[in-house]
């Protein structure tokens, strides 16, 4: 029997999508009364992108969020990286009492083992990952309040376990409420950084002038070596070349290291293509270049929304010119194009590296909640907690993460052909 203070919860009317398991079929529940205080009156269930799009637009900009969860980003990941690696769709959509939806959760779902787990869409490429839920509902979305939407919503879906990781504690400044639920740190941080209103002050702020002084100098460097040019890619042709550049520099970058690249995976580069604005569509992804004497030696791009730009790929040259740091005079460029066009904030994701502390000095706080809905969901969730809690260990022990560094670079060394003794 269905209890008298849950939600209504609907399945959106829309084309069954490609699936391995099938959604419960929840019954219409009593929807909560709008005195009770609690944050959403309904439920409704989208298995598209496409289903929830327009409601989704209209809400991003208004929401606590990041560029991770418009249906931009969220879109073209879910139309081309998703299916390949066994994912599916599912929109979680929470109403108030007048049908307004006041939040939004872009999910993606995997079944496995006979267990259904529902993570954030975008995986490993999404740095950030939360909820979206509008502004002016944020107070109501108490602990309790989250998880009655996760309990719900699981129910109707048949979910056994929310993997949701990579959460900020706090975004621009709000507490992320689905971040209060009971989880543990996300195995590395992320940092961002706030931007000026001035360029110059912004770099007197972060850079002493003996290091703007050297980086004028290995500027000056590669305009003496050719035609340097460094530039937001504006047409179809530039965002085409720019992308190729980043993923054969990626894949080089990865194969040194001994690691698999997740850029080769299936459907990923289609992903990127689309995200980039090459499918005809509107560019989702903006893609900043620096090219020397028409070669590309550094690549880096992202997405903005509301005010903040989250930093996604970035590549550079492993040639000669590598020496001269072609990676941090694109930064700048990035950073003075971002001013100029009005952000506020910036930043470079998950993950600690040298650069980052450069220009996003502030350190951002991740993470993970494991949230069960069935008793098997208990249990695979008790293990996920463990696999990642492990690899927290790993990546923050230098002595342990050396020796993975050392592992990996043996491995790529017996990977590579034997020389001929030729000359290249």
């Amino acid at each position: 029997m269905s209890s008298p203070n849950a939600s209504a919860i609907s399945f959106a009317e829309e084309p069954a999508m490609a699936w391995s398991g099938d959604f419960a079929s929840p019954a219409l529940t009593t929807a909560s009364s709008p005195a009770s205080g609690r944050a959403f009156a309904s439920i409704e269930l989208y298995r598209s992108v496409d289903s929830a799009w327009r409601e989704w637009a209209a809400l991003a900009p208004d929401a606590m969020g990041s560029a991770y969860q418009t249906p931009g980003f969220v879109g073209a990941w879910m139309a081309n990286a998703a299916a390949p690696d066994g994912l599916a769709p599912l929109i979680v959509a929470a109403r108030d009492a007048h049908g307004r939806m006041v939040a939004l959760l872009p999910l993606s779902l995997r079944s496995r083992f006979g267990v259904t787990t529902a993570s954030f869409a975008g995986g490993s490429h999404s740095n950030y990952n939360m909820p979206l839920i509008r502004s002016d509902a944020l107070d109501g979305f108490t602990a309790e309040e989250c998880a009655r939407l996760l309990e719900e919503a699981g129910a109707a879906a048949g979910v056994d376990l929310f993997a949701l990781e990579n959460q900020p504690e706090t975004w621009q400044g709000a507490a992320n409420p689905f971040a209060l639920l009971s989880g543990q740190p996300s195995p590395a941080p992320a940092f961002c950084g706030p931007l000026s209103p001035d360029v110059e002050e912004y770099f007197s702020r972060l850079f002493s002038t003996k290091t703007r002084s050297k980086q004028r100098r290995k500027m000056r460097r590669f305009e003496e070596i050719g035609a340097a040019r460094i530039y937001r890619a504006e047409t179809r042709q530039e965002r085409q070349k720019l992308l190729d550049a980043f993923l054969a520099q990626k894949g080089r970058q990865f194969a040194e290291r001994g690691i698999a690249d997740v850029f080769a995976r299936p459907g990923v580069r289609d992903f990127l293509a689309e995200a980039a604005g090459l499918n005809g569509a509107a560019p989702a992804m903006d893609i900043y270049g620096f090219d020397l004497d028409g070669e590309t030696i550094a690549v880096t791009g992202g997405f903005g929304a509301n005010g903040r730009y989250s930093n996604m790929i970035i590549s550079i040259t492993s040639g000669e010119h590598s020496k001269y740091s072609p990676g941090e005079m694109l930064l700048n460029f990035l950073v003075e194009d971002l001013i100029l066009r009005g952000f506020h904030t910036f930043d470079l994701g998950v993950g600690v590296a040298g650069y980052k502390l450069s220009y996003c000095p502030n350190e951002e706080t991740l993470r993970d909640v494991f949230f069960p809905v069935t008793a098997k969901g208990r249990a695979a969730g008790a293990a996920a907690a463990a696999l990642r809690a492990a690899k927290s260990w790993a990546k923050n022990d230098e002595r342990v993460y050396a020796v993975i560094e050392k592992l990996r670079a043996l491995k790529s060394r017996s990977a590579r052909p034997a020389s001929d003794g030729s000359a290249d």
